[in-house]
């Protein structure tokens, strides 16, 4: 069995412990929903799109998953928190409890992840790669490092502000005391 195979069959586990401690032994009664709260493609949906797979089997229950991209995940999340019918389920990445605390200490979080969320369980850990054009003369992040020192050409991108590669690439800028733009996409 493949790593993911054991730690969704694990989560899975999880799933159905909560679902059987809520007092719902049968459930789910009806097809489920899970959420991704970004666009679809990404990472985060492909390991959401495994999982529904996995979960639809073992369930014999539909178990779809619904893109609800913006907001760096809080509109999809939102979605989630107000659902009712014990049937959605979030499947959101590192960000979450970032985006949703600096939403809260603004003032603008429609919801709150202590109140509207209970954690089942984590999905998967994701490896982050830096990668370069072949014409940079570098072989790892200490060589990266040297060769952009100084310069101000230079430009990153990410899945969007606040996204896990945003956080990421903001921290080398400031620990590396680089000058780098962010170039933020969709997804």
């Amino acid at each position: 069995m493949t790593q993911f195979g054991r730690r969704g069959l694990a989560g899975l586990a999880t799933l159905l412990a909560a679902a059987g401690t809520a007092g719902a032994e049968d459930w789910p009664t009806r097809p489920v929903r899970i959420v991704v709260p970004f666009p679809a493609g990404g990472t985060t949906d492909l390991l959401a799109r495994l999982y529904a797979q996995r979960l639809t089997e073992a369930l014999g229950q539909s178990v779809v998953v619904e893109n609800r991209g913006g907001g760096g995940g809080s509109i999809g999340a939102d979605v989630v928190a107000k659902a009712t019918d014990g049937h959605t389920l979030l499947f959101h990445n590192l960000t979450f409890s970032t985006t949703t605390a600096a939403l809260e200490f603004a003032g603008r979080a429609p919801h709150s992840v202590e109140r509207d969320f209970a954690p089942i369980s984590m999905g998967a850990n994701v490896p982050l790669m830096l990668l370069v054009h072949p014409g940079v003369p570098a072989k790892d992040l200490k060589e990266f490092v040297a060769w952009a020192k100084g310069r101000t050409d230079l430009f990153y991108g990410s899945t969007g502000p606040g996204s896990t590669m945003n956080l990421v690439g903001e921290v080398l800028k400031r620990e590396a005391g680089l000058r780098m733009d962010h170039i933020p996409f969709r997804g």
